[in-house]
This record gives C-alpha cells, structure tokens and sequence, in this order.
C-alpha cells in the first residue's frame, strides 16, 4: 500500500482547525493544514474570548505573555427597553479575527505543520486506509482529515429543518471610549452584539432573519438604543457577511473526518463562546487522533474518543444556549420574566457559566 504523505490533513485553518493543527504537530504528526483564503482576513465573529479559554489560547500560541487589546468585563443585555448587566469574572478578551486567527496559523507552522494559503478543497475520498484530498494545488493523502471549514462548505452539508433564513453580518466602527462590555441589543427577527476592539473602534456582530435585515444599518434600526448609540459611527472597512445560519444536533463525524468548530456544531453567538468551543474541540480532535497515528486505536477508535469527549465538554453548553434563545425569542412576557429571574443575584452568572463548555 502507498504511505501517505501527511499524518493528518486539516481543513481549515480558523482557531478549530489551527489549534488541531497546532497539538497534533507538537506530538509529532506530519501535519498539513489548509486555507482557501489568504492571512490576515475578516470573518464574521462576535470576537469575543472568553475567559474559560485564555490559557488555552496562550499554549497554542506558544509566544511569550499574549498582549491583549481590551479587556471585557461584563454583558449588558438590552431588550424591551430594559438593560440587564451581567458581570463577566475574571474577564473576557476582545481579539479581532483579523490578527487571532493570522496568529494561530503562524504557531502552526512554527510546531511543524505545512501551512498552505489560497488553496480550495474541491474533494475527499477514503480508499481503504488512507484519505486523498483533491485541491486547488493539487493531490494530498493522509491517514486521517479533520474539517474545520465551517459550518456551511463543500466538506459540511446537512439537511436543515428549517426554511429561514438567517444572516451574519460584521464591521468594525469608530466609536470614541467605548464601554468595556460586550453589549447585545435584541429585537424581533434577531439581534446585535457589540464589543470594543480598542479604545476607539467597536466590533458590531449581528445574527438577523433576512426577512427583518440585510445590512447592518438596516440592523441598527431595528433597535431603539442601537440605533441612537451608533448615529455617528464611521465603519473602518466593508461590512462582510455569511449565510446561511442554522442550528442543528452537534455531529463529530462524517464521511470518516472528524468535525470540529463549526463544522461539528454552530452555538448561539449570544452565548460568546464560539471561539472558545473552536479552540477545545480542535484539540480534542488532534488528542483523539494522536492515539490512532501513534499505533494506540484506530481510527474508528479515535472517533469514538472523540465523540464522547465532544459531547461530555460541550452538550451542556448547547443545550442551555439553546434556552436562552428560546426565552429571548418568546413572547414578552416570557422575556420580562427571563431577564427579571437573570437579574436575581447570582442567577444571571449562573445563566452566563451554563452556556460555557466545561472545563478543559
């Protein structure tokens, strides 16, 4: 039989996809990990790190002491008119994806992963053992593949339930002392976060029905507070986008890849742990798959060890998430009696800890 060129493939390389990368080539993996687009670019992303993540992020980054731009010390959730503050202990870090996932991808070559940039995945076959991935650059083989491309992509295709249909939207605005919270204004047909960058710019992030917004001014509108705070904002580049949203049960496997970031499962972005669940579940998926390259499981073995470790650490934070959205979507008086039973001493940390993914 052939030997394959590569240990392990990853398709991908925001945080889920860079931080396989990154774990798997320091335990020795022959790792090529793949981007179609170029670094650094802007993606859609709340950017916001939570807390629970920082140190994990620090050891993929493998420099010396991260220099953050803004700490984020609390939420404030306004809707109804009403605003519910909710302390963020210790704090949560605004970093854009424009350096963070640039970042990551230079610690993944620095581990000894092959990194390469503008290169599409066009297709994934499994013959017997080994998985060849046809791309843009030509032909790779490997003994095993993790998709990290994302919730919707060639790699990443499920039915979906639903027929709405929901949009992303993400730019950057000028705004002089923002508050050092992430602030999340939700109206009917969706809602808006938005996060200092630095001490002059603001990350403004929105999951909108297409049917109630198609840009972010029209986003702006829709909300009272919102639409006063951002009166005089200038953006700093095109706004971009992604579509379709969705949520679906989370899946750790297909066509024999392990799914990680998105491409297992898409939270809530309310929840701001995104970024955090993408950093865990990659190296969750490089750990499991480590064992099978270095002759301990298989590779059904390794999916298994996947599976259950995915579902133990996250389960809960999807399933609470997925509440929230639910109150926060209910007529208002189930709103009113959400955000009155947040706003119980302790209750809304407890609320904000249980859409977090336990502890790695």
């Amino acid at each position: 039989m052939e030997a394959a060129a590569y240990d392990l493939i990853v398709a991908g390389a925001g945080p889920a996809g860079s931080a396989c990368a990154i774990t798997a080539a320091r335990a020795g993996a022959r790792v090529l990990l793949l981007e179609k687009d170029r670094f650094p670019r802007q993606k859609v992303c709340g950017e916001f790190v939570s807390p629970e993540s920082l140190a994990l992020l620090q050891t993929l980054m493998g420099e010396g002491k991260l220099q953050f731009h803004t700490p984020v010390d609390s939420v404030r959730i306004f809707v109804d008119g009403k605003c519910l503050t909710l302390p963020v202990r210790p704090a949560a870090q605004s970093i854009p994806r424009f350096e963070l996932d640039a970042r990551l991808f230079a610690s993944a070559k620095r581990a000894g992963a092959v990194g390469r940039e503008e290169t599409t995945i066009h297709a994934v076959c499994r013959k017997r053992e080994m998985f060849q991935v046809e791309t843009s650059a030509g032909a790779f083989t490997a003994r095993s593949v993790v998709n990290a491309t994302g919730r919707w992509s060639k790699l990443t295709q499920f039915e979906v339930a639903t027929k709405e249909k929901w949009l992303g939207l993400k730019a950057h605005f000028t705004e002089l002392s923002p508050p050092s919270s992430v602030d999340l204004y939700f109206f009917p047909g969706g809602y808006c976060g938005v996060t200092p960058v630095d001490s002059k710019t603001v990350n403004a992030c929105a999951m909108v029905r297409a049917d109630a917004a198609r840009s972010l001014e029209e986003v702006f509108a829709n909300h009272p507070e919102l639409r006063q705070r951002s009166r005089d904002w200038q953006p700093l580049f095109p706004s971009v986008s992604t579509s379709p949203l969705y949520f679906r049960e989370p899946e750790t496997e297909g066509d024999g890849m392990l799914l990680a970031g998105d491409s297992a499962a898409f939270i809530d972005p309310f929840a701001g742990d995104g970024i955090s669940l993408a950093l865990q579940s990659g190296t969750l998926a490089a750990d499991a798959l480590v064992s099978f390259i270095d002759g301990k499981y298989s590779l059904a073995q390794a999916q298994q060890q996947y599976r259950q470790s995915y579902k133990k650490r996250f389960t809960p934070a999807f399933r609470n998430a997925a509440r929230l959205r639910s109150a926060l979507a209910a007529p208002k008086w189930i709103r009113s009696a959400t955000l009155a039973f947040a706003g119980i001493p302790g209750v809304g940390r407890m609320l904000l800890q249980g859409t977090r993914a336990r502890e790695f």
